[in-house]
């Protein structure tokens, strides 16, 4: 009860004073000239310069009955982070606008931001500045920068002939989304649980293949196998073909629910990790990357010419054009 007591309501202690605690624990960096506390961040920066923003938005893409604020804050960076390793950079500074309920307590917003410093230091970036403003619900907007050492590579370079390939596994957040949903709580259900709570940006492998030159385009899966290849697809100008049986699937999918049901792996959202085309010469060096990252890599694809469009092959070799690619916000399946 002491303890319950001892926590305040952002409305009680009000947004500057706030601002102001998180000063200081925000890591100095010499590109930073000037950083939280006046109207703009100020940077001196070189090279080529990335920049992403997302959004997360309470009973959208969370709930508060589902997540600790501390994991929370993880995501927000993390999802941010996916897109900078998707271009084969690495990141550098946030900039992070929160909408807030008054009734929020302060306690649980340094949680957030205890979370999302931390990742952002995981990754070597710093958080150098943002806005609060009150809001009937929690909403989270970050701007993410990043630096691209080597080569930009982006979603327009895949050829027909290139291998597909894609990190980690499949379909784990949205069957761990589903999971949170019907309250099941088994050791599977929580390890798919975990994939949707707290995704990781595949940094490492994104910078490996943007350094060594071999991946001609690059996404992130954040809609959907299906709906983020094709976008690779439309602005490559090319096709693509999905071996089913090829799909990575972790164990705790195929005990919940089978190593046929492919539906989650090609459709289900919010798994963050890397799918990339690269040409059929470098499949041996592709297999050392592999070998030498904590993470799997596996080829399920090839690309193939436009006209052809994007399917998928199931177990006897027929091929089909799936109905549902995905994840629209705007559109209903």
């Amino acid at each position: 009860m002491a303890k319950d007591a001892a926590r305040m309501k952002l409305s009680d202690l009000g947004e500057f004073p706030f601002l102001r605690r998180l000063r200081g624990r925000v890591p100095a960096d010499p590109c930073v000239l000037l950083g939280l506390g006046d109207d703009c961040a100020v940077l001196s920066l070189s090279g080529t310069t990335l920049l992403t923003t997302d959004a997360m938005i309470e009973n959208v893409h969370f709930r508060r009955e589902w997540t600790s604020f501390s994991v929370l804050g993880e995501k927000a960076f993390m999802v941010n982070a996916s897109d900078i390793a998707a271009m084969g950079g690495e990141p550098t500074f946030a900039l992070l606008s929160l909408g807030v309920p008054q009734e929020c307590e302060v306690e649980d917003l340094d949680a957030f931001f205890d979370g999302f410093v931390r990742a952002a230091g995981a990754c070597g970036a710093a958080l150098i500045g943002g806005n609060m403003s009150a809001a009937p619900c929690l909403m989270l907007s970050v701007t993410l920068l990043g630096r691209a050492p080597h080569s930009v590579v982006t979603r327009g370079g895949a050829r027909v002939g290139d291998d597909l390939y894609v990190t980690g596994t499949l379909g784990d957040a949205a069957l761990g989304f589903r999971m949170l949903q019907e309250g099941r709580n088994t050791a599977d259900a929580q390890a798919v649980k975990a994939r949707f709570l707290r995704p990781t940006a595949r940094l490492a492998i994104g910078w490996e293949v943007a350094a060594r030159g071999q991946a001609t385009a690059m996404i992130d899966v954040s809609d959907g196998l299906l709906q983020d290849l094709g976008h690779l697809c439309e602005e490559s100008r090319v096709g693509a073909v999905v071996e089913a049986q090829a799909l990575p699937l972790s164990d705790a999918y195929r005990a919940l629910l089978g190593d046929r049901d492919w539906s989650l792996a090609l459709t289900g959202g919010e798994d963050y990790e890397l799918l990339f085309s690269v040409s059929a010469e470098h499949r041996p060096a592709l297999d050392a990357v592999a070998q030498s990252s904590a993470c799997s890599i596996t080829r399920i694809g090839r690309i193939v010419p436009q006209a052809e469009g994007l399917n998928v092959r199931g177990p006897d070799g027929r091929v089909y054009t799936p109905a549902h690619v995905g994840y629209d916000h705007f559109r209903l399946a």
